[in-house]
């Protein structure tokens, strides 16, 4: 049976690439056995990749939720949008837990002119540049031109530098880098940071590790409810629950809903994945 992708292209459906997607949002053998067991008689020739997830999800968020969340994580994180602030937020707070001190919207002289920088973050022995490339549709690709842009900025600023650690640039994006991009980006020392780039310490494998999610991916919050936190500057899941008196006044609450949210939280922050 073929499938059809958000591309637009048709390929064979894959069993073992349905359960290997649930299993690498924590779910169980038997959990994503149990899934599969119920989308399999609603297969149909030419059915589309993204109702094939969907359905997925539905099931997910009535047998775990938490498990649902991490399966929706790249949507998740387009819901941030439109505004790029809450990514730049978010990778900030991921390399806060990385040991290093964060300034989030930064204006750093450079030898020519001034420039904006999305995320500083520094140790004793390095200081980190990170400009952020933000999407909030899917299909997006980081191209060759944007390393070849960023690198002419961070260029600029090392150049007026009076610091004695070293200055690494990096470029983080929710969408992906093409081939030359991460080409040209290895020759001139960028680093780069997108969904599935590079490897075990991509975004999408760095919030697994460290449990840091955006409250986009809880399953228990309406879209509105979301955006009503999101417009007041939060941003973590964390942040809820530091601060649970917040959900008080979101609209369109029922009892036990701040209960069933926060445990949600809890439970993305509990249960860290390994690769």
């Amino acid at each position: 049976m073929k499938i059809t992708k958000s591309t637009g292209h048709s390929e064979p459906f894959s069993q073992a690439k349905l359960l290997r997607s649930l299993q690498r949002a924590g779910a169980s053998e038997e959990l994503a056995l149990e899934v599969w067991r119920e989308i399999e008689p609603l297969l149909q020739t030419d059915m589309s990749s993204r109702r094939i997830q969907h359905e997925a999800f539905v099931l997910l968020k009535r047998l775990r939720r938490s498990v649902a969340a991490r399966y929706r994580l790249k949507t998740a994180i387009m819901e941030l949008g439109p505004s790029g602030y809450p990514f730049e937020r978010l990778m900030g707070e991921l390399f806060r837990e990385a040991g290093y001190q964060v300034q989030v919207g930064q204006t750093l002289p450079g030898h020519c002119v001034t420039h904006e920088v999305d995320v500083v973050a520094r140790k004793a022995n390095e200081l980190v540049l990170v400009e952020c490339k933000y999407r909030n549709t899917p299909g997006f690709k980081c191209d060759v031109k944007v390393p070849l842009y960023i690198r002419s900025r961070f260029e600029d600023i090392r150049a007026n530098s009076r610091d004695e650690v070293p200055i690494t640039g990096w470029i983080a994006t929710n969408a992906r880098f093409s081939g030359d991009a991460i080409k040209y980006a290895a020759c001139v020392g960028l680093k780069l940071i997108g969904w599935d780039h590079p490897g075990q310490d991509s975004l999408r494998h760095w919030m697994d590790r460290t449990g840091l999610y955006p409250l986009t991916v809880l399953t228990s919050l309406s879209r509105i409810q979301k955006q009503a936190l999101l417009a007041a500057n939060l941003v973590m899941c964390r942040e809820l629950l530091a601060r649970p008196e917040v959900l008080q006044r979101l609209p369109g609450l029922k009892p036990g809903d701040i209960e069933r949210i926060l445990d949600e939280c809890s439970r993305l922050a509990e249960q860290n994945i390994e690769f």
